[in-house]
């Protein structure tokens, strides 16, 4: 099994963090794997939260470090994230950054679906993936229409193959520090761009099946915003790609 860091956005998750680290540790107990919190923007207690849980397992096994980056972002707390790991770990192909969300949705479904590709020489990246035809995600109606609609445009616009690039990114190190410098994105787009920098390499994304837990928490996700926003995105990487 190759060692694991998960990096887990923290953002306004004074409620839960506490209990999902807990799980989640739990779940990890003898593995070789670090938990990295990254608070980000938090106007609630999240990163004086993060900090007690750093002091109570710092130095227990597996350790819980915290950072906080001051711009609000998931964007921003993947890329503060890997860099932390590759800082710490250096581009080792023997240990998998895993980038999720602070309430584990998938729970350790998407996990135990990657373990028996963890320790393989390719591929070097995975998705926890609401397209696999074996995942049971039911996210309402909206959510996927909304999925769908920016499938077919990722498709149409940059020509991407994977078919969910918004769910649970397991990314090898070594490949990590090559995409690392070329993403622009900071917001929701993050692991998209990230997808497609990897695709643009070569890189088979191996789509993992999990199962989507509720959350117990409104969806933070603005079919407007969000959506406008990935467009212009994926117009930006359309002429980047025409620019060679």
């Amino acid at each position: 099994m190759s060692a694991l860091v998960y990096v887990l956005p923290v953002h306004q998750e004074e409620k839960v963090l506490e209990g999902n680290v807990l799980r989640l540790r739990g779940h990890l107990e003898g593995e070789d794997a670090e938990i990295f919190l990254v608070e980000n923007g938090s106007s609630d207690r999240s990163w004086e939260l993060s900090q007690s849980l750093e002091e109570r397992w710092g130095d227990a096994a597996p350790p819980v470090r915290a950072f906080r980056e001051a711009d609000a972002g998931i964007g921003y707390a993947y890329h503060r994230g890997l860099t932390e790991a590759l800082e710490r770990f250096g581009p080792s192909p023997d240990r998998w950054a895993i980038l999720t969300a602070a309430d584990l949705p998938f729970g350790m479904t998407d996990l135990e679906a990657a373990r028996p590709l963890l320790s393989t020489t390719r591929p070097r990246i995975l998705m926890g993936s609401k397209a696999h035809p074996r995942s049971q995600a039911d996210r309402g109606a909206k959510r996927k229409v909304m999925s769908a609609a920016f499938r077919l445009l990722r498709r149409a616009i940059i020509d991407m193959r994977v078919g969910d690039s918004q769910g649970s990114v397991f990314v090898r190190l070594d490949l990590a520090a090559e995409l690392l410098p070329t993403i622009r994105a900071r917001g929701f787009f993050y692991s998209t761009e990230l997808c497609h920098r990897a695709e643009t390499l070569g890189e088979d994304i191996v789509e993992l099946p999990v199962s989507l837990f509720p959350s117990g928490r409104a969806s933070t996700v603005r079919p407007l915003k969000h959506g406008s926003e990935m467009g212009r995105e994926l117009l930006r990487l359309r002429r980047e790609a025409r620019r060679g």
